[in-house]
């Protein structure tokens, strides 16, 4: 229960300050519990970091898995209503140093399961395409996309979702074209248009 309590503190202090950092001594003040209790719970600030990003992700927001990137659009759609309903730690887990390590892991989890969403539809593209459709599609797909677009165009959550829609469904339009190119290609000379190579190095997206 205390490690609980510490992990929801760390994240109602990120919400509420949305600064570069958080200093434990606001956390143990919020969390009731002294500045030491925290290091009994968590070894390192790394630690509690990770802890508060699955907290964050499991009670929050609720990332949503996915098998096809078709899903996306309506995904996103949803993900906007609870970013409104929390616009502070959204806008913090966005833009803040301490945000951008608390959304580390659940990032690379959603990269993953972009990579492996895609995989269908890319598997006669070249590896430089087949990683620019997977960062563009994580990138689009990605709480930086709803805050830019409601701070820097004053657009609403429903517009932001409107707006990724059309730009999600013209990449995948477009992606499925090429791939379907690249297949007639290698239909005619016997030959592979995509060199295979790992997932890691197709996924390198933040």
């Amino acid at each position: 229960m205390t490690r609980q309590r510490i992990v929801a503190a760390f994240v109602e202090t990120l919400e509420d300050e949305q600064a570069d950092d958080i200093s434990m001594a606001a956390v143990a003040k919020r969390a009731k519990v002294a500045e030491r209790t925290i290091y009994r719970h968590f070894k390192t600030r790394a630690e509690l970091f990770a802890a508060a990003g699955e907290w964050i992700e499991k009670n929050v927001f609720s990332y949503i898995p996915f098998t096809s990137p078709d899903e996306l659009p309506e995904i996103f759609r949803k993900l906007c209503k609870r970013f409104d309903r929390h616009p502070h730690l959204a806008r913090a887990i966005a833009m803040t140093r301490a945000g951008r390590r608390v959304r580390a892991g659940f990032r690379r989890n959603l990269i993953d399961q972009h990579h492996k969403a895609m995989a269908p539809l890319v598997q006669h593209l070249p590896a430089k395409e087949v990683r620019q459709a997977e960062a563009l599609a994580s990138y689009l797909n990605n709480v930086l996309a709803w805050n830019a677009m409601r701070e820097d165009f004053g657009m609403s959550s429903a517009e932001v979702a409107d707006a990724i829609e059309w730009a999600i469904t013209t990449l995948l339009k477009d992606v499925r074209r090429r791939d379907a190119a690249a297949a007639g290609v290698s239909a005619k000379t016997g030959k592979s248009q995509r060199k295979r190579i790992p997932a890691r190095e197709t996924t390198g997206v933040m």
